[in-house]
């Protein structure tokens, strides 16, 4: 018989997700805290017109991407993806069989 461990996140009396880690729970969790701050925050703005199906998926957005969001709100750019590696920019070129290079061999001493 195997034993699992489970993490349930549960708001409302009702099961938001299921985690193999309580790090994981903890951080969906977290996650959901600052998304229900956010819909608050968001929902007092005057001439705002969402909503409230929008205003939560807005709110979840900006919480999953909060490290992104927190760089644009300090007025810093977001940093640009790393270039992609050499080697995938090279062109496929036709695939020759490699040569095996040859040992090289020390003097033996005498």
């Amino acid at each position: 018989m195997a034993v699992e461990v489970r993490y349930h996140v549960i708001r409302d009396g009702k099961e938001v997700g299921m985690y193999a880690t309580k790090k994981e729970a903890d951080e969906h969790d977290r996650m959901l805290d600052i998304a229900e701050n956010l819909f608050a925050f968001i929902q007092k703005a005057q001439n705002l017109n969402l909503n409230e199906e929008s205003l939560e998926e807005l709110s979840i957005y900006l919480a999953k991407n909060r490290n992104l969001a927190l760089t644009i709100l300090k007025g810093t750019k977001p940093r640009k993806p790393a270039p992609a590696k050499a080697a995938e920019k090279r062109p496929i070129t036709e695939n020759k069989p490699k040569q095996k290079k040859k040992p090289k061999r020390t003097p033996k001493a005498a």
